[in-house]
């Protein structure tokens, strides 16, 4: 009989304690593979809202504006005449026009009176002016509106995020005082009717977005034509950094201010990732308890096979043998936990990529640094289900190789001996 065969024997000789620890691992892989997706899929669906109601692949900006672009300035522009330039060389791009949409962004107050709703007050928000006809090929907000209508070309209403609207308790059709500044700084204030809400994937817009017609915004804000911003659509996300090149060579003079969608939102990338990191440090004391678990049941084996050990060593089998048949027996036994931890934590991140759960209940009140609304979905991450595998092998093999070590030191006569 080789020491192979003979390990695997003693997993199914020993079923109780190899039951017991093929769970530990089983369960470790599992928990790993389920966080681990839901995870993943928690950052990429950030990363695809953020792109898809905030930034668009990549945005173009005035000069010297990036660096306070959190702040909203209002006093760096892209005139008309860089519009022209950047629409020109966007129609011309190798490949086919590139879908753009200019954009102005600026801080403003709402008021609102008992004229319309339950009580008068006013909240802050973000103001942003959008071409109703060209938004749509860069960003999902029309898509999302579920209350009224999306803006018209020279519309005089605005269209409320979803939950601003539920704050205020403002319908279509309710009227609201807008006041914000203008170029050069003068104050402007104009009511408007909502003719929309928008309840989107992202919850910073939800939050605090408030949407106007570029057309309109150009007349009240004496804009003359400029805009704050263009967001660009560059096509796959696995494509944006080769094409936000090609666009920086498109566009010389702007490539300085062409930034990305993760260079943008930097912040919330980083949140996110920071987030993700931190979660993992749960997963790793997951398998550190598994790894417990696996060690003090190896330990046991070992103590309890005393005779078995004494009588190979008497037999002429040297310390790398027995350890040996040691290793492949935690390898078989981690062998056994991972397969069942692997189609269980298949089976668990399935049902969470396809079903999610729903944390809108908590979503809805708290930030979580994720761009997130309401369910979240895992998302297929091969590298973390290899690493877990491989990880929970190298464990089970490991922790049988040092409960060994101590009995193995020992005369033979004195392994008999004792009890």
């Amino acid at each position: 009989m080789t020491l192979a065969s003979m390990a695997f024997r003693n997993i199914f000789r020993y079923r109780r304690r190899s039951f017991i620890t093929a769970v530990a691992i089983a369960f470790g892989v599992m928990m790993t593979l389920g966080m681990d997706g839901l995870l993943m899929g928690a950052q990429e669906e950030s990363a695809r809202n953020i792109r898809d109601f905030e930034t668009g692949d990549a945005m173009i900006y005035p000069e010297d504006y990036f660096e306070n672009r959190l702040f909203l300035p209002f006093d760096a522009f892209l005139e008309s005449a860089d519009r022209q330039s950047i629409e020109r060389a966007l129609a011309e791009a190798p490949g086919g026009a590139v879908p753009s949409a200019p954009r102005v962004n600026l801080a403003a107050e709402l008021f609102f009176n008992e004229d319309w709703f339950a009580v008068s007050g006013s909240a802050s928000a973000r103001l942003t002016a959008v071409d109703s006809l060209r938004d749509a090929g860069v960003f999902r907000i029309s898509d999302s509106v579920t209350e009224g209508r999306w803006l018209g070309k020279g519309d005089e209403g605005i269209v409320l995020g979803g939950w601003l609207a539920d704050d205020i308790g403002a319908e279509v059709g309710f009227w609201i005082t807008v006041e914000c500044r203008g170029r050069g700084g003068f104050y402007q204030t104009f009511d408007a009717p909502v003719v929309g809400i928008a309840l989107t994937d992202d919850p910073y817009v939800n939050r605090s977005a408030v949407f106007m017609d570029l057309d309109r915004a150009d007349s009240l804000l004496a804009l003359d034509g400029a805009v704050t911003e263009y967001a660009l659509r560059l096509g796959p996300p696995a494509s944006i950094g080769r094409r936000a090149r090609e666009m920086k060579r498109l566009l010389p003079a702007y490539a300085d201010r062409l930034f990305t969608w993760d260079r943008v939102a930097e912040d919330a990338v980083k949140l996110t990732k920071a987030k993700s990191g931190g979660s993992k440090i749960y997963l790793f004391f997951i398998f550190v308890i598994a790894a417990v678990g696996i060690t003090n049941t190896m330990l046991m084996a070992v103590m309890e096979r005393k005779a078995e050990i004494g009588m190979m060593r008497a037999l002429g089998y040297d310390t790398l043998s027995i350890r040996w048949v040691f290793l492949v027996e935690g390898f078989g036994i981690g062998l056994l936990g991972a397969a069942f931890g692997l189609a269980g934590g298949l089976l668990m991140n399935w049902y969470m990529a396809v079903k999610g759960i729903d944390f809108s209940f908590m979503l809805r009140n708290m930030d979580v640094g994720y761009r997130l609304t309401g369910v979240m979905r895992s998302s297929w991450n091969l590298r973390g289900i290899l690493s877990a595998v491989v990880l929970a092998l190298v464990i089970s093999t490991a922790a049988a190789w040092f409960p060994s070590g101590k009995i193995l030191k020992s005369e033979v006569s004195d392994i008999l001996r004792s009890p």
